[in-house]
């Protein structure tokens, strides 16, 4: 293989430019799913440029030479998903088409909104969403009904709800009315449909989910749709 001052190691070359990390690439190329330069590859520590063509189970890997991360305000109504067997929207018909390639770092459901961070980079993804890593998510909650005490003080106890163990919870009342409470939850895990789980135990719905910040990642004026490149940010 080619190896020049300006080349990298295969498996974070892959990283890079696709879902996996560089451990997992590791792993794909011990099962002989790699290919470089139309031989196939069995050793991780093989370094590559950009004159080598790179195969991943037969689809071509584009070399890209730095990391990104931005974040999108995802709207309502569109899927965190490449596609979806169903033909709904995905989050991929609303961003510019070089982002087809792209990962999200975490996701939100259907009919949530707002921050939602996106990378070319497996092992930024994986870092971001190991739960040791310990990032806090924060949203905006809006539920019907009526919000007391007893409820802020269960979800900062944490919930054991359908056999699903969930961590505590910090939630602030923002404003409420006899109809309707918007709430500021942070959590530090993402479990899949959290919030809305949760307040279903209480009989209770919520009708908007806004989340605002991931980590050190915030929303902030970003309009909804837009996606804006940020700086990469670790602890």
């Amino acid at each position: 293989m080619k190896n020049k001052n300006n080349s990298e190691r295969i498996s974070k070359v892959i990283a890079r430019s696709s879902q996996y990390s560089r451990r997992q690439v590791e792993q794909l190329i011990i099962e002989g799913r790699i290919r470089i330069d139309g031989k196939i590859i069995d050793r991780p520590n093989i370094n590559v440029n950009a004159s080598n063509k790179i195969l991943l189970d037969k689809k071509l890997i584009n070399y890209k030479t730095h990391d990104e991360i931005f974040i999108f305000n995802k709207p309502r109504g569109c899927l965190v998903t490449h596609s979806d067997p169903e033909g709904r929207k995905t989050i991929f018909d609303l961003i510019p088409k070089k982002f087809e390639k792209y990962i999200s770092i975490g996701r939100l459901d259907y009919n949530s909104e707002g921050l939602l961070l996106i990378t070319n980079n497996g092992d930024i993804k994986r870092y971001f969403e190991l739960p040791k890593n310990n990032f806090e998510r924060s949203y905006k909650v809006k539920v019907q009904g009526k919000v007391d005490e007893r409820i802020i003080k269960s979800l900062k106890k944490g919930l054991f709800i359908n056999k699903i163990k969930y961590k505590p919870i910090l939630a602030l009342i923002d404003s409420s009315t006899p109809t309707y409470t918007w709430i500021t939850m942070i959590l530090r895990e993402g479990k899949n449909r959290e919030i809305r789980n949760i307040f279903e135990s209480f009989n209770m719905t919520v009708t908007r989910l806004i989340r605002i910040s991931y980590g050190p990642y915030k929303l902030g004026k970003i309009q909804k749709g837009k996606i804006v490149k940020a700086k990469i940010i670790k602890k």
